[in-house]
Formats: C-alpha cells, sequence, structure tokens
C-alpha cells in the first residue's frame, strides 16, 4: 500500500472517531513538524527477552476501547518519507473526550512534500463539540458555528462504525506487565510478516510495540516503525506509526475558543 493509500487511511479513521465518539455510550500557523516518532516508546523494555505466553494478545477495536471510557486524550501520529528526500508525509491527530462534559475537541495537522515542491504543504484545523453544537476552524482563519440535527448525527455514528479498526499486530509476543500512561498494561512486539517478500527490497526496519489494558483489552499505546531498501535504485521508504491513549479517566478541559459564538 503506498502512503497516499496509508495517508488516507489514517485520515478518515481519525475524523470518523472525531465525528463518532462524541455518540458513543458511557488552517493557522504552521506548526513544527519535526517527527515525535524515532525515539523508542517510553515504558519499552528492549533489553527483556520476550517469552511465549497464554497472555490475551488481541486488542478491541479502536472505538470500543475509546467508548469504554469517561475521558480521554488520544493522538495519532504518522510519518512517511521515500523514494527521495524531497518525499515526505506527517500527520498528527489530537482527540480530547468528556462524557461528563459531553465534549470533544479535535486537531489535526497534515504536513506534506513532494520532489519539486517550492515548499511543503500543511493544513492546521481545529474542531470544538459540545452537546450539540459544533465550531471549526482558527483564530486566524476565523470560526465557523454549527449545530448538529439528530438525522446528521444518525450518519456520524454509521460513518464511525465503518471506518474502525484494529491496528496491525502480526503473531505478537509478549513482553511482560508494565504500567504505561498511569495504566497497568501488557506490552507485545511483533514484526510485519512479508514486508519486502513481494517488492524483493531489503527490509532495514520492521519493530512493532503495543501496550494493552490488563483491564479492557484497549490499546493505550501503540508503534510501528518500518524501512525497506531498493537495492538497485538505492532508494528507501520508511514508515512510523504512533497511537497514543493518555488522560485515562482524568479530567480533561473542553471548551469552545473565545470566538466561537452563535
Amino acid at each position: 500500500m503506498n502512503r497516499n493509500k496509508v495517508l488516507l487511511l489514517a485520515m478518515l479513521l481519525s475524523l470518523a472517531l472525531a465525528c463518532n465518539i462524541t455518540q458513543t455510550p458511557n488552517g493557522g500557523a504552521t506548526p513544527n513538524v519535526g517527527s515525535t516518532l524515532n525515539t523508542p516508546p517510553v515504558g519499552s523494555t528492549p533489553n527483556a527477552p520476550p517469552v511465549p505466553t497464554s497472555v490475551p494478545s488481541d486488542p478491541v477495536s479502536i472505538r470500543a476501547g475509546l467508548a469504554s471510557l469517561n475521558t480521554y486524550t488520544l493522538v495519532i501520529e504518522s510519518n512517511f518519507s521515500g523514494p527521495t528526500q524531497a518525499d515526505y508525509s506527517q500527520t498528527h491527530f489530537e482527540i480530547k473526550k468528556s462524557t461528563d462534559l459531553d465534549a470533544t475537541s479535535t486537531h489535526y495537522v497534515i504536513t506534506r512534500s513532494s520532489e519539486g515542491d517550492s515548499e511543503p504543504s500543511t493544513t492546521d484545523s481545529y474542531s470544538y463539540t459540545i452537546g450539540d453544537a459544533k465550531c471549526s476552524g482558527s483564530d486566524e482563519d476565523g470560526w465557523d458555528y454549527t449545530e448538529t440535527t439528530l438525522q446528521q448525527t444518525e450518519i456520524q455514528e454509521l460513518f464511525g462504525e465503518m471506518m474502525d479498526i484494529v491496528p496491525l499486530n502480526d503473531a505478537p509476543t509478549f513482553v511482560g506487565s508494565e504500567t504505561m500512561n498511569g495504566i497497568m498494561t501488557n506490552h507485545f512486539t511483533f514484526r510485519v510478516s512479508g514486508l519486502g517478500l513481494q517488492s524483493a527490497a531489503e527490509v532495514t526496519a520492521n519493530q512493532g510495540d503495543y501496550w494493552l489494558a490488563q483491564d479492557g483489552q484497549y490499546i493505550v499505546k501503540y508503534f510501528l516503525v518500518t524501512e525497506t531498501l531498493d537495492t538497485t535504485t538505492q532508494t528507501t521508504l520508511h514508515m512510523e506509526v504512533l497511537i497514543d491513549l493518555t488522560s485515562i479517566n482524568q479530567p480533561v478541559d473542553i471548551a469552545f475558543p473565545a470566538g466561537c459564538v452563535p
């Protein structure tokens, strides 16, 4: 799957979550686009040898996991680069949810560059939903206030169900029990099976880690890095994906910006 398709899927997933999680039961300034995905995930134990185990390793879907929580902050990041140094795309989605406030905020930044572009293109947008009211935009470009009807909510829920996913986790191996983001979790590692077989490219990186909540089997943190090298053309394709769930059932402050009025 090429990076444009993967980026589109990431966008659709995040938009589905942003549209739908408010209903689940009990362009601004250019940001700093430096990747935060190159550092090893906090809490990992690279020196601990993985051991076979009967510990449950299958996560529930992202949407089902979020629906079980009262409050949270969810970050989904991706970083794709290659085949040239000028070709890259970076995405950052941050979703905050409070069931008590019946409120959700979403912030997404998408930065893309291709060989021949004079400069990268960046999309930076915010969206807030409190009850049936919604506000989207930015302080720089202005805010758009709308109210959601029950008909719109119904379609949003349907779209969220259609786009619900479980991230890739091929033949995982149990590492150990760890505290991640304040939650007791089980840590697993995995490698993407079959990587490089179809393209005959050399695999220079293939490492996945994820942490499942011991109570609920939802993903608390997920990190995957892959890289392949075409030895004929000497081109490299690099991919990093991060899912990070924090502020789990902790107070989350969500309010409309000052410039957002009916």
